[in-house]
């Protein structure tokens, strides 16, 4: 999408070294983020509007193989329920 923006629609890029960094320069006003929606911080500082586009990526979840931590095993679960409940209404 980035590309596509800089392609298309001629704005100029640079890529932050964090997301943090990101959005210290949003604040700024140096510029905008296009960033994907588990980023929001819901401070209700910035203003996150959704932007629907045909690009897509995949995310995942890394962690090491023999973690058995709860939080980590119940994350995973409610993914999994999400992802089923989507993949039931036919919106993937």
């Amino acid at each position: 999408m980035q590309q596509r923006g800089i392609r298309e629609v001629g704005v100029h890029c640079f890529n932050s070294p964090d997301h943090d960094n990101t959005l210290t320069n949003v604040a700024a006003h140096k510029g905008v983020c296009l960033a994907p929606g588990f980023l929001n911080n819901h401070s209700g500082q910035f203003a996150w509007i959704p932007f629907d586009c045909k690009e897509k990526f995949d995310c995942v979840l890394c962690t090491h193989s023999a973690d058995e931590r709860k939080e980590v095993l119940d994350f995973v679960k409610l993914l999994q329920e999400i992802y089923s409940q989507i993949e039931n209404e036919n919106l993937l």
